[in-house]
């Protein structure tokens, strides 16, 4: 394997293991910014607001799920190569106990914008 393609893997490697944390990140990202956009602008309301929340939540820990069902082909279309197979069951274990604990806390937010008014808050 050339520089080019081991520099490629190991970031490419890198970034599989965190699939779940970005993902929170852009979750979380995507659910302030919205909601505290449109109850300062007043462009829905606050039980729409609460709804595109949740389907905002569901959506990215649905992906990130498919991405622990199928690390496979994950680090594949990330890395652009396959794992190397004396360091998959690490590398899979530590993406899937990730990726887990960010749907666990992006499944927590979205219970919590179905409870607490966000907009009341924010005024």
């Amino acid at each position: 394997m050339d520089d080019r393609n081991s520099a490629r893997q190991m970031i490419g490697t890198f970034v599989f293991l965190l699939v779940g944390p970005i993902a929170w990140a852009l979750n979380l990202t995507l659910i302030y910014g919205a909601q505290s956009s449109l109850c300062a602008f007043g462009a829905l309301s606050p039980t729409a607001i609460r709804i595109l929340v949740g389907i905002i939540c569901l959506g990215l820990a649905g992906c990130v799920l498919g991405a622990m069902a199928r690390p496979v082909a994950v680090f594949q279309r990330i890395t652009g190569a396959s794992a190397p197979e004396d360091q998959w069951p690490f590398i899979r274990g530590t993406m899937r106990l990730l990726a887990g604990l960010s749907v666990l806390g992006m499944l927590y937010f979205a219970l919590a914008s179905l409870f607490v008014p966000g907009c009341d808050v924010l005024r």
